[in-house]
């Protein structure tokens, strides 16, 4: 099984407190496709990894009150939303990556997932912490560089090269990944 993982595209992430408007705003059209092709597909989970901070959580301190667990903030925007389909799950996060302090480790073991599909923002934070994670757990990385996004000031194509080069992550796009299988690599274990 795939999971397609969606990270931090939340209102505030895209038109709220740390907004990033315009960079997100380029990948929604890339991310959309992606999730209607997995919720089409019974071989594919959606996850959409939220962060979903408390009032005395190290980030708030660094980064101000953002994604507050349970407000506007801390939902996923309007055009990727969950619709509460079979193999779509949230998890919601408390720290930069999607596997620290969450469920999703035990639930893509529990799901036989093997190869992962990062897509959201931030290439130099979330995403870049979630596919440590996801390495870590040695699954196969599958990076789209259409659906996924940096903060300005960022250099999105040597965050990209980082996630290949530290973590093996399979850098492609969206259009590749709908048009054929995604297979873990010859590299990879059984």
């Amino acid at each position: 099984m795939k999971a397609l993982i969606v990270v931090d595209m939340l209102n505030d992430f895209v038109t709220g407190a740390l907004a990033n408007e315009v960079r997100a705003g380029r990948v929604v059209p890339a991310i959309r496709r992606l999730i209607d092709h997995a919720r089409a597909d019974a071989d594919w989970l959606v996850v959409y990894a939220c962060d979903a901070h408390r009032a005395d959580d190290r980030e708030v301190a660094l980064w101000g009150k953002h994604a507050m667990a349970g407000t506007w903030g801390a939902q996923v925007i309007e055009a990727l939303a969950p619709v509460g389909a079979e193999r779509e799950i949230v998890v919601p996060k408390r720290f930069y990556g999607a596997f620290e302090g969450t469920e999703l480790d035990d639930l893509l073991y529990d799901y036989e997932v093997e190869d992962v599909v990062l897509v959201g923002q931030h290439l130099d934070v979330g995403l870049r912490h979630t596919a440590y994670g996801a390495f870590l757990s040695d699954l196969d990385i599958h990076v789209p560089a259409d659906a996924v996004c940096a903060r300005d000031g960022i250099d999105a194509e040597a965050a990209l090269g980082y996630l290949r080069d530290m973590y093996a992550a399979n850098l492609t796009t969206s259009t590749a990944l709908i048009g054929r299988p995604v297979l873990r690599t010859a590299s990879s274990n059984p």
